[in-house]
């Protein structure tokens, strides 16, 4: 069947017995695991963009932006030799002369961060800030950045969200931590920023937020610089191991509190112990998975003892656990993904090395026979914390489809997960029992195979408010979610990089049986047969045993 997609790209039906129910009893709604697909997005001070209504918004006592000094003092520093290597020499000397044409410009030296961006993106300096990479950006800004004041506080308000389902998973999280702690007193939820090259710019964000629904809230100040420094007894040059670490510059100037707040736990040998056993729940935040996994992992491959900590209260149901974007992604068992579009992954396969940093083309840092585009993974997976699948995120919006189709096939992965944004996946680590949440759906590979240019699988796709039931070869049952809600997003034909499979998957809920789609050099082929299940909810078709494959036919093939 799966030779006959590659050659032909024609599609029949696959057929898929669904196996017994797990024998954890039915009722059981206890989840040890929240895993949501990124994109949770809230009203905040910062970004008043969610916000249905900004009157609440006090410019005075709340922090609105970040703040960016342009004055000659702090531009020297931003384009100092010894921050930029010398093959980058002309680079360096031109953002020198951008700098100092876009003060000119505004005759100000302190300007919000959005007024800088704006004007670094005119037509004079447009073509230079296309030719640097992430790192060389997010050095410009951290090296010109003013410090945060510690009485301006991001502050979030739920009330005034535009996206009511970033608030309800946010809220079920606490609902979760609170099964732990029982009905006498608040939930106490740590939440880590060990996914973020600035460690404490989500502080303020999720303080505000898991305070707002109720709990006790607390960071936990542990991610890979800080185990570096720990292993190293540099605790007092934690600075200048975030800088070689993280890429992040100067962030004891920028958040004095914060960063010495973080100095004091990592020379507290027994302070992560403690404020684990205090945790009622853990949300792993969004950002880089790598740098998660570095944080718990140590270079041997082996967990490190925090880990072995958390995975003995997630097992004891002491604890539960949830994550974002990176968040979710590391908490596989199963190969983890770190990088890739689809399009780069059905042409070159998947690469088992760590992920090229962002825009590596542009300052010649990519890894080997690394591009900026390579699906790179690591082949011994994440935390362990989910036995059951690969996971991806920011699923359909991105038209991952592919890449996580691609990985399945090059580590022989049974079952393959991926979340869309402002979606969760709530999962008994028990029984495998789960249930969606949110705005969208997950989708579900299974038996995936490939050749040197196409991907095949068995695949799935539930919507909020679906449930049932995984083991770490498939989906056992699937109860489909049911609802009328009209998608209000104009649809795409667009899979390599948007919702244009899922878009147009909806006319398999109709008397339609087959969807074909031709992206650039690219078709995809997606169909229901005679083992398939389907139906509509939310204006999307939810589908059951359905098949998919991907091929790239450049046009001298055709």
């Amino acid at each position: 069947m799966v030779k006959s997609l590659f050659s032909l790209l024609s599609l029949a039906a696959l057929s898929s017995a669904f196996a017994a129910p797990s024998n954890a009893a039915d009722d059981d709604t206890y989840r040890h695991l929240l895993l949501a697909g990124g994109g949770l997005t809230a009203c905040s001070s910062f970004a008043s963009d969610n916000c249905d209504d900004v009157d609440w918004i006090d410019k005075e006592t709340m922090r609105t932006d970040r703040y960016l000094n342009l004055s000659k003092k702090f531009r020297s520093r931003a384009t100092a030799e010894s921050v930029w290597p010398s093959y980058r020499e002309e680079t360096r000397k031109k953002v020198a002369d951008a700098l100092e044409l876009i003060h000119e410009r505004l005759k100000e030296d302190i300007v919000p961060e959005r007024v800088f961006l704006r004007e670094f993106t005119r037509r004079a300096t447009q073509q230079l800030y296309n030719s640097l990479s992430d790192a060389e950006w997010n050095r410009i800004i951290d090296l010109i950045e003013l410090p945060v004041p510690d009485s301006a506080r991001e502050v979030v308000n739920l009330d005034e969200n535009l996206k009511g389902e970033s608030k309800a998973i946010f809220q079920r999280f606490v609902e979760m931590a609170q099964s732990v702690a029982g009905d006498e007193r608040k939930p106490k939820v740590y939440f880590l920023t060990s996914a973020s090259r600035n460690p404490y710019d989500k502080i303020d964000f999720y303080n505000s937020v898991f305070e707002q629904l109720g709990a006790e809230v607390h960071w936990l100040p542990l991610d890979s610089a800080v185990v570096k420094a720990q292993r190293e007894g540099r605790c007092d040059e934690l600075a200048k191991i975030q800088q070689k670490q993280l890429g992040a510059y100067e962030r004891d100037r920028v958040h004095k509190d914060r960063y010495q707040e973080q100095v004091a736990f990592c020379k507290d040998s027994d302070a992560a112990a403690e404020m684990l056993a205090d945790a009622d729940g853990l949300f792993f935040n969004d950002g880089d998975q790598n740098l998660t996994r570095s944080t718990f992992i140590k270079a041997n491959n082996e967990p490190g003892d925090v880990l072995k900590t958390i995975i003995a209260a997630v097992q004891q149901k002491e604890v539960v656990i949830g994550g974002t974007g990176a968040g979710t992604a590391v908490m596989t068992s199963k190969p983890m993904i770190s990088n890739g579009t689809t399009a780069q992954a059905i042409k070159e396969g998947a690469i088992a090395s760590d992920p090229p940093p962002f825009g590596c083309n542009l300052d010649t840092t990519c890894p080997p026979n690394v591009g900026p585009d390579s699906l790179t993974y690591h082949p011994l997976g994440g935390l362990s914390l989910f036995h059951y699948a690969t996971l991806d995120t920011e699923f359909s919006e991105r038209g991952r489809q592919g890449r996580l189709m691609r990985l399945a096939a090059a580590s022989s992965t049974p079952l393959s997960i991926g979340i869309d944004e402002n979606t969760a996946m709530e999962v008994n680590l028990e029984s495998g029992a789960f249930n969606i949440i949110g705005e969208r759906g997950a989708f579900m590979v299974e038996d995936a195979q490939g050749t040197d240019n196409a991907v095949a699988a068995t695949f799935h796709y539930l919507v909020a408010g679906a449930s049932g039931v995984i083991s770490p070869y498939g989906l056992q049952t699937a109860e489909f979610a049911k609802g009328d809600d009209v998608v209000q997003e104009e649809p795409t034909t667009n899979f390599l990089s948007d919702r244009g499979l899922i878009d147009s998957m909806r006319i398999l809920c109709g008397e339609r049986k087959q969807v074909s789609l031709l992206n650039k050099d690219f078709r995809l082929i997606a169909q229901r047969g005679e083992s398939s299940r389907v139906q509509s909810s939310g204006g999307e078709c939810q589908i059951v045993n359905g098949s998919i494959g991907i091929a790239w036919q450049p046009q001298e093939k055709l």
